[in-house]
């Protein structure tokens, strides 16, 4: 016959077993980067009534007319009628992270280039900030300056910037949202990747608020529709 001391000992040891276990699960949360912790999206400047989605892949391109950096009007249409379109989305050249960004994808854009991708940037800066991140980060591709919102809004990646996250870029970056922006306002788009067959549809999106984390060369060129 098992003794009453026998069970207590077999009680301890399945509570410190349960406790390891929790303990186990919540260390992994911290070393493990493919569990993914819950993140505010307020620290990236968008609220909680006002969170962007993004458009998906299978969905129709707009519509758009647009005015590029070299002051040519350019329809969307245009860019992916004979070859698939790549649409990156950038904050500004105040941003460190874009510039991180632009700077590699522009080391690598002949590549992109070579397999007859077309290729557009998109941003709600100034045509005159657009010329310091060319400078900046050797930037080659079509930039359009999106002053009314209208692409960003058209693609879903459109948020007004809360007010604790301009004052933020104003004292740790020394810029002003909305002056740097040709609307005047303080919005922002989700730094997003789209890549559009020549029927205009998006067969592949990257769409991550986090601003330091984006679509890598080697993503899109994986994801470019074959000829």
């Amino acid at each position: 016959m098992k003794t009453p001391l026998f069970f207590l000992s077999l009680l301890l040891c399945l509570s410190a077993c349960k406790q390891n276990s929790v303990q186990d699960s919540s260390e992994e949360v911290k070393t493990n980067p493919l569990v993914t912790q819950p993140r505010s999206l307020k620290q990236f400047g968008i609220s909680d009534t006002n969170q962007p989605k993004g458009l998906e892949t299978g969905d129709k391109a707009p519509e758009l007319q647009m005015t590029t950096s070299a002051g040519e009007q350019v329809s969307l249409a245009s860019l992916y009628k004979d070859q698939p379109l790549v649409i990156i989305f950038y904050r500004g050249y105040w941003c460190p992270s874009c510039n991180r960004y632009l700077s590699e994808f522009s080391e690598r854009s002949d590549e992109l280039k070579a397999t007859g991708a077309s290729l557009l940037a998109v941003t709600p800066e100034t045509y005159e900030n657009i010329e310091t991140t060319k400078k900046e980060t050797g930037l080659n591709v079509t930039v359009v300056s999106d002053t009314d919102g209208s692409v960003m809004q058209a693609f879903d990646v459109l948020f007004k910037v809360t007010e604790e996250y301009q004052d933020m870029i104003k004292t740790n970056l020394k810029a002003s949202i909305s002056e740097t922006n040709t609307s005047q306002k303080a919005i922002l788009p989700v730094p997003a990747t789209y890549i559009l067959n020549t029927q205009g549809e998006i067969v592949y999106k990257h769409f991550n608020p986090d601003y330091n984390q984006r679509a890598s060369v080697d993503d899109i060129l994986k994801n470019l529709p074959k000829k």
